[in-house]
């Protein structure tokens, strides 16, 4: 910190130096007192600025940033409140260790010594990565299972539905659709063509039906 003041401070003032030379230069002015005056203004006073700004720097107390990596973004915060340190979120990513909400990275490091009211920057887990589903409308469904185990999808339900103007095996729909995010791991129902016939789920009678009722879902025999 002083270092860096301290540099920054002689840039200052070898430039207001230059600054002085060239107005009275110009201004054709010779008065020892001007240049006095101007030295003060412009050398001086930033300096005894500087000086009780690093005083006052050097005798906040100290504390020691602690391990906040694995803990949900809200329990870090109140750690941090703890010692008089501020906690920000950064940013997420995605990390596979992590659930979501918990804290992936911090800046400054763990067991680093800071000034208290220093801000820690969090970078916490977004949870579940998504991916983009692919478009398999009009692939064979035999391909389905490679193309999305390769982005990280599974193969859900597969129907076929009787369409002769699609050839057979190919996919004619899809859910979730094309273009749409979903996490990792998540299943893709298919509906296929088939140029056969597809037979018609059997209606399931409901509960409490009469006998007589199931009597005709049966075709009108009552099964024993």
């Amino acid at each position: 910190m002083i270092t860096t003041y301290l540099s920054l401070y002689l840039f200052f003032v070898i430039g207001v130096a230059l600054l002085i030379g060239l107005v009275i230069l110009r201004s054709k002015l010779s008065s020892l007192r001007l240049i006095v005056i101007l030295i003060t203004v412009f050398v001086l006073l930033p300096s005894i600025a500087g000086y009780f700004y690093i005083a006052y720097f050097d005798s906040l107390p100290e504390v020691v940033v602690p391990d906040l990596t694995g803990m949900k973004f809200e329990n870090a915060k109140e750690k941090l409140d703890a010692i008089d340190l501020q906690a920000r979120m950064a940013g997420s990513v995605y990390e596979m260790k992590y659930p979501e909400g918990c804290v992936v990275s911090q800046r400054p490091e763990a067991g680093r010594r800071v000034k208290v009211g220093r801000m820690v920057n969090l970078i916490v887990s977004s949870g579940v990565r998504k991916v983009v589903v692919p478009n398999l409308l009009g692939r064979p469904v035999t391909q389905a299972d490679a193309v999305l185990s390769a982005v990280g999808l599974q193969l859900g339900e597969v129907r076929q539905e009787n369409n002769p103007d699609v050839s057979e095996g190919a996919i004619i729909a899809q859910e979730p659709l094309p273009g749409e995010e979903t996490g990792t791991g998540q299943v893709v129902d298919l509906l296929v063509s088939t140029t056969a016939e597809v037979a018609a789920p059997l209606a399931t009678p409901e509960a409490g039906a009469s006998d007589e009722e199931e009597e005709k879902s049966e075709g009108g025999f009552k099964l024993w």
